[in-house]
């Protein structure tokens, strides 16, 4: 399954990439929002997991392309990193998208990216067949 890696800052993408690479994620990588929903959009991508920064820099925040991924591939996990948190307070995410605040460990944001990837490809899995013994 797909993570998307949504990071305005080259050395910090670059970074986060190096380490979700290295657990085994295929990876796709976008500066901004607006090269993020062309990935999106793209069905063949096949996108499970979306990481963003909530600073972006010129163009939609990171809450405001969630709120557009999750629109349109409802199911998708998102997980944030922000070394601004004070851009939560008021528009925080769902209880169900998790926040990393920088400087955080890169192996923590890889650990929930993995059981997310783990969770979908749990709900996926078709149920085992009944038999009559």
């Amino acid at each position: 399954m797909t993570v998307l890696l949504v990071e305005d800052d080259p050395i910090v993408r670059s970074t986060l990439a190096d380490f979700l690479e290295a657990a085994g994620c295929t990876l796709l990588e976008a500066e901004n929002a607006l090269a993020a929903l062309g990935i999106l959009t793209d069905a063949a991508q096949r996108v499970a997991v979306m990481v963003t920064d909530i600073n972006l820099g010129p163009g939609d925040d990171g809450l405001t392309l969630a709120a557009e991924a999750r629109h349109r591939l409802p199911g998708l996990a998102i997980f944030y990193v922000t070394g601004s948190p004070e851009r939560l307070i008021k528009r925080p995410p769902p209880a169900t998208e998790r926040v990393f605040l920088k400087p955080f460990n890169p192996d923590d944001l890889v650990a929930a990216v993995l059981a997310a990837i783990d969770r979908r490809r749990e709900r996926r899995r078709p149920a085992p067949e009944m038999t009559n013994s």
